[in-house]
C-alpha cells in the first residue's frame, strides 16, 4: 500500500528524474545529419560533393549529378571494413566514477545500379544504402558502504546498477533521374524509402540492503531497506518517403549545386512497444518517521496503443568545384536542416491503471507513456581537395562539421514528459585516401577519423554519503546530488573500400 502523507512530493518527481538521467546515447549520431558518408570518392571528400564529383553516391547529395555517370552500366558497392568508436564518460556516475564504452562496427554501406538512359539526356540510378548505424551500450555496477546511525546492525550496503542501449539504423532504396537540360545545365530528383529502426532502453537502480543480521531478535535480516528505480524502453520502425531535388550549373573551371531534401513523410509503423517506470520504496527501519513517499508507476504500450514518429527535417545544400592547375580540385559545401517544434517520438493511450487511484489522481500530467523530441537548425560544412598523385592514381582529403541537432531542454529531459536521452556532442570527420582508376572502373580506399567532446555534462548519479541522501530533498535521493561536472568524450576510426564497374552499352538515340 503506497504512503500518501506527502503527495506534493511527486509532482516535481518527473522533473527530478530527468534531471538524473543522461545525455548519453553515441545519437548520438541519430542527433546528427552528416555521421557517415557514401561510397566512392564522396567518402574521401567528407561529402563535400553537392557541385559535383559525387558519382553513384548523387542519389543522396544532388540527384542532377546522376547525369555524371559513365556511359553504360555503372555498378557501385562500397563497405565500411570496420569502424571502431570509443567513449569516455568521466565523472558521469559521481566524482571519481566513469563509465567507458568500446565498439567494433563491420557492416555495409552501399550498393548501387545506375544507366544511361537510351533516350536523349535521362540518366537513372537505384541505390540501396545506410544512412546511418549506431549501437550503443553502456553499463555501470557500483556496491558502497551505506550506515543509517552508529548501531551496529544499522550497517548496509548500496548498490547501484546503471544500464543503457541505443540503437539507431537507418537503410534507405531509392530510384533517382537526372536530366541534362544543356551542356551547362543539370536537374535531378530521386524519391527514397527509409527504413529507420529504433531501440531504446534506458534504466537506473539503487538499493539499500543489510549485511548484518538483527542483533536483538536474532533473525537473519534479509529485507531490502530502500530502493529507487527508474525504467523506460521504445522499440519501432517507421517506414517514410523522402525525396530529394537537385540542380547543377557547370562552367569551364567551376560548376556549382543545389539539392533540396523534403521533410520525411512517414507511411506506417511496425513492432511498436514502449515501457516507463518509477519506483520509490522505504522500510520502516529506513523511514522510522513515515517522512517518505512510497510509490510505483508502470505502463506498457504496443502496436495499435501507440503512434510513433521519427522526423527528418527539411534541409537545403549548396556545393562548388573549383578546378585549379595540374589536376586539382577544391570542394566546398554546405547545409542547413530546418527546425522541428516540439512532437511526440510516441504517442501512448491515456491509462488510468499505471498507480494507486489517488496517486494518479494526484498526477500533474497523465500522459506518462507519451516521448516527446524537439530539433534546432543545424548548419555543417565540409571541405575537400584533390590532387593526382600520378597517372590514374589521385588523392582525396575533406574535412567536416557535424553539429548535434539535440535540443538543449531535450538534453537535459522534459520536465514531466520524457524524452530521448542522449548526447550533446557536436563531431569534427577528417577523411583521406585514394582513388585508382582502371579503364573505366575504379577503386577507392581510405579512411576518416571522428572525434568530439562536450564538458560539464550533467551527471547520472552523484551519491557521496547518507547525508546526501537526508537532506537533499531530492526524489530518487538514493542517487545524490548530480551536478553538471561530467564529461564525455567521443573517438572513431573507419576503414573504407569501395568499388564502381562501368560496363559500356551501346549509343544513345
Amino acid at each position: 500500500m503506497a504512503k500518501t502523507k506527502k503527495y506534493s512530493s511527486i509532482f516535481p518527481l518527473f522533473f527530478i528524474i530527468s534531471l538524473f538521467l543522461p545525455n548519453l546515447a553515441q545519437a548520438q549520431l541519430m542527433n546528427h545529419y552528416w555521421s557517415q558518408s557514401y561510397n566512392s570518392i564522396s567518402t574521401l571528400l567528407s561529402g563535400a560533393v553537392v557541385g559535383g564529383d559525387a558519382g553513384n553516391a548523387a542519389i543522396y547529395y544532388n540527384p542532377s549529378g546522376i547525369v555524371d555517370l559513365e556511359e553504360g552500366n555503372n555498378i557501385s558497392v562500397a563497405a565500411s571494413i570496420f569502424t571502431l568508436s570509443t567513449y569516455s564518460f568521466r565523472g558521469i556516475m559521481g566524482d571519481g566514477k566513469h563509465i567507458s564504452s568500446t565498439n567494433l562496427y563491420v557492416q555495409p554501406q552501399f550498393f548501387s545500379y545506375g544507366v544511361k538512359s537510351p533516350f536523349r539526356k535521362w540518366s537513372f540510378e537505384l541505390a540501396v544504402f545506410n544512412r546511418i548505424r549506431d549501437n550503443l551500450t553502456l553499463g555501470f555496477v557500483e556496491s558502497q558502504d551505506f550506515r543509517l546511525n552508529p548501531q551496529e546492525n544499522s550497517i548496509g550496503r548500496l548498490s547501484t546498477v546503471y544500464d543503457y542501449e541505443n540503437y539507431y539504423s537507418d537503410d534507405w532504396v531509392g530510384l533517382g533521374g537526372g536530366y541534362k537540360y544543356s551542356d551547362n545545365l543539370y536537374l535531378g530528383f530521386s524519391v527514397n524509402v527509409s527504413f529507420s529502426t529504433f531501440k531504446y532502453s534506458n534504466s537506473i537502480n539503487a538499493t539499500v540492503y543489510p549485511i548484518v543480521s538483527d542483533t536483538i531478535s536474532g533473525k537473519p535480516n534479509t529485507s531490502i531497506l530502500a530502493v529507487n528505480e527508474y525504467k523506460e524502453s521504445i522499440d519501432f520502425t517507421d517506414i517514410r518517403i523522402v525525396a530529394k531535388m537537385g540542380a547543377t550549373y557547370k562552367l569551364d573551371a567551376w560548376s556549382v549545386g543545389l539539392n533540396v531534401t523534403l521533410p520525411a513523410l512517414k507511411l506506417f509503423s511496425v513492432g511498436k512497444k514502449a515501457s516507463r517506470s518509477v519506483l520509490e520504496g522505504y522500510s520502516h527501519e529506513f523511514d522510522i518517521d513515515s517522512n517518505l513517499t512510497d510509490y510505483y508507476i508502470f505502463d506498457s504500450q504496443k502496436d495499435k496503443q501507440l503512434t510513433t514518429d521519427f522526423k527528418l527535417p527539411f534541409s537545403i545544400a549548396l556545393g562548388a568545384v573549383v578546378k585549379l592547375q595540374n589536376n586539382k580540385k577544391l570542394y566546398l559545401t554546405a547545409e542547413y536542416f530546418a527546425s522541428l517544434k516540439s512532437y511526440k517520438i510516441v504517442d501512448a493511450q491515456l491509462n488510468s491503471g499505471i498507480t494507486t487511484d489517488v496517486i494518479y489522481d494526484r498526477l500533474e500530467n497523465k500522459d506518462w507513456l507519451t516521448f516527446m523530441n524537439e530539433v534546432r537548425p543545424v548548419f555543417n560544412i565540409a571541405f575537400g581537395y584533390q590532387w593526382q598523385i600520378k597517372t590514374n592514381v589521385l588523392f582525396l582529403m575533406g574535412l567536416r562539421t557535424d553539429f548535434n541537432s539535440l535540443k538543449n531542454d531535450i538534453a537535459y529531459g522534459y520536465a514531466d514528459v520524457p524524452g530521448i536521452y542522449s548526447t550533446n556532442i557536436n563531431i569534427y570527420h577528417a577523411t583521406a585516401g585514394v582513388k585508382f582508376t582502371y579503364k573505366k572502373h575504379q577503386l577507392i580506399a581510405g579512411t576518416q577519423f571522428s572525434f568530439g567532446r562536450q564538458a560539464n555534462a550533467p551527471q547520472i548519479a552523484n551519491f557521496k554519503s547518507k547525508d546526501d541522501f537526508f537532506t537533499s530533498g531530492n526524489e530518487l535521493p538514493l542517487l545524490g546530488i548530480p551536478d553538471n561536472s561530467a564529461n564525455i568524450s567521443q573517438f572513431s576510426v573507419s576503414l573504407f573500400l569501395g568499388a564502381t564497374l562501368n560496363f559500356s552499352g551501346s549509343d544513345r538515340k
